[in-house]
């Protein structure tokens, strides 16, 4: 199962309505008792798709115009991503309040892939990359007719989960409007991981054997930082209504973790296979973790809608929008500046020889993030 990441929507009617419960608005209001509340919610939660530019399988050079990029070069996503929210409110006296929740988005992938027989005139399987050592675009066969089949795939896999602690204090209720102003703090964490692999065995009567290709991009993004916010709710008999806006600033926490590897037999007489370093994208002039701290701001809009069902239990509708600046998201750490002899994925007798200048190389290349969610909750006064 993997980690937890970034980005939570709280929008609890019940959050809201607890923490500003006082003596006598519970005297004008049948509904409003109780100081604590406990809320569950399931989450649907949309990501952004997650980038993959660089053009992985292709029938062709990358330079040509009438070169078809069949596996990358665009995005993918996994949406919609599953998940649920528990949130905790605890009314200290008419106007301050505790808030609590925690959330998670659990793992969830998706993938493409693209496959050759290898047979006469069936289509050649090409993986593209910049050749630093002649300084020009280049391919490597993944499929190459009538010598071997090919197939590649892609596949991306993320979770996202996070919590806030927050103190609350509101502005004596009006006509049924109630503000609360909103402080704490705020962690987030994104994963993502995305991985190309690719196989190429030979075609009888070749001999048969093993040529397996994986190149994995795996990003964390973790988030810690200090927020403030507003929450305007409406109370009208059994019916609640909240709106909250929050804006939360601190640390980003980037880490990158590339590895690649080669599982080939070709070079022990067709035995079992034997693993080497260095894949097509993630050779050993990339690999290893990676990792930085970045200023980043979350900020957050919310909107709910719910009905109590009797004094103590509310059912409720939501929607929220969360934005992250500066992640790193794992397509777009990929270097397609490649020196080939680094790598025995591109031909040549184990042990590698490298040779010339040592790429790819490694730079932190970040983007935004957002995710917008629907919540259904059911809360309950204590």
């Amino acid at each position: 199962m993997r980690r937890l990441a970034v980005a939570a929507l709280v929008t609890s009617i019940a959050a809201g309505a607890a923490t500003a419960q006082t003596p006598s608005t519970s005297a004008s209001n049948p509904f409003a008792s109780g100081r604590a509340t406990l809320s569950a919610e399931a989450v649907f939660m949309w990501f952004k798709a997650s980038p993959t530019p660089v053009p992985v399988i292709t029938d062709g050079y990358a330079d040509l115009p009438t070169t078809a990029v069949l596996l990358g070069g665009g995005t993918l996503d996994s949406n919609p991503n599953p998940g649920f929210r528990i949130t905790g409110t605890y009314a200290i006296d008419g106007r301050w309040g505790i808030e609590a929740n925690g959330f998670y988005i659990a793992s969830r992938s998706t993938s493409r892939s693209v496959s050759s027989t290898g047979q006469v005139d069936s289509i050649d399987l090409l993986l593209p990359f910049f050749d630093v050592t002649r300084n020009r675009e280049d391919v490597t066969e993944i499929s190459f007719s009538p010598d071997y089949r090919g197939a590649a795939q892609e596949t991306l896999e993320n979770s996202l989960g996070g919590g806030e602690v927050n103190v609350a204090w509101s502005l004596p209720p009006q006509n049924g409007w109630r503000v609360d102003l909103i402080g704490g703090l705020r962690y987030l964490r994104l994963r993502e991981d995305y991985s190309i692999t690719t196989e190429s065995p030979y075609i009888p009567p070749n001999p048969s054997d093993i040529w397996n290709t994986t190149d994995q991009f795996d990003t964390t993004n973790s988030f810690l930082g200090a927020q403030v916010g507003v929450r305007a709710a409406f109370d009208r008999g059994p019916w609640v209504a909240s709106g909250t806006a929050k804006l939360a600033l601190g640390s980003m926490q980037q880490k990158v973790s590339i590895n690649g590897w080669l599982e080939s037999n070709d070079w022990n007489d067709f035995g079992a296979a034997q693993c080497f370093p260095g894949g097509y994208f993630a050779l050993p002039t990339n690999s290893g973790d990676h990792s930085r701290s970045a200023f980043a701001v979350v900020p957050e809009v919310a909107l709910s809608v719910g009905y109590r069902l009797t004094p103590a239990a509310t059912v409720y509708v939501g929607y929220a929008f969360l934005y992250a600046s500066d992640v790193v998201r794992p397509g777009d750490q990929i270097n397609r500046n490649i020196n080939p002899t680094y790598s025995l994925a591109y031909g040549g007798d184990p042990p590698a020889t490298p040779a010339g200048a040592a790429q790819p190389s490694f730079s932190f290349n970040t983007t935004d993030f957002w995710a917008q969610s629907v919540t259904l909750g059911l809360s309950l006064r204590f």
